[in-house]
């Protein structure tokens, strides 16, 4: 089955697999899905991508940071972040120095141009929580809070391993 254009002739997203066998984790990808895609579009109307919003925010936090602990706090592989990092240089968002104790080591530091969008970036996570979570009650939210909470503490890290003791 196909999905009907939506308007301007363009396919609304699809909305993702349903398996049987994992009806948790299929609504789950899908809820993931959609909310990284609305979250993209934000994100492009003030010229970033994922997560060059979480590395500013992370740098607004926690001031001067060496390369090392944003690939950890990313959770990626150091190339990757490289990448991220030296296209974030390249848009004046972010200045990378040499460690004055490690050569071998850049610390990351926030520009005026990147401080300047973060208050933008938490205005967009808000809107986003509104737009996924507005409707639904105090209790609800609480609720929802804790189940999210009590899944993420049962699966392994995202690097392999044991999960969270409960």
């Amino acid at each position: 089955m196909t999905t009907a254009p939506g308007a301007g002739g363009a396919r609304p997203p699809h909305i993702g697999i349903s398996v049987a066998e994992a009806p948790l984790s299929s609504l789950m990808l899908q809820l993931v899905r959609a909310h990284a895609a609305i979250a993209t579009a934000m994100l492009q109307q003030i010229g970033l991508v994922a997560p060059q919003e979480l590395v500013l925010l992370f740098l607004q936090e926690h001031g001067h940071t060496p390369q090392s602990e944003i690939v950890y706090f990313l959770g990626r592989d150091r190339s990757t972040v490289t990448n991220t990092l030296q296209a974030m240089e390249r848009a004046g968002l972010i200045t990378r120095t040499p460690s004055p104790s490690d050569k071998r080591s850049m610390v990351v530091s926030l520009t005026g141009k990147g401080r300047r969008l973060c208050p933008r970036i938490r205005e967009i996570w808000s809107e986003l929580e509104r737009m996924a979570f507005g409707g639904l009650t105090t209790r609800q939210r609480a609720g929802l809070t804790q189940l999210f909470t009590d899944v993420r503490k049962g699966l392994p890290p995202a690097g392999g391993g044991q999960p969270s003791p409960a």
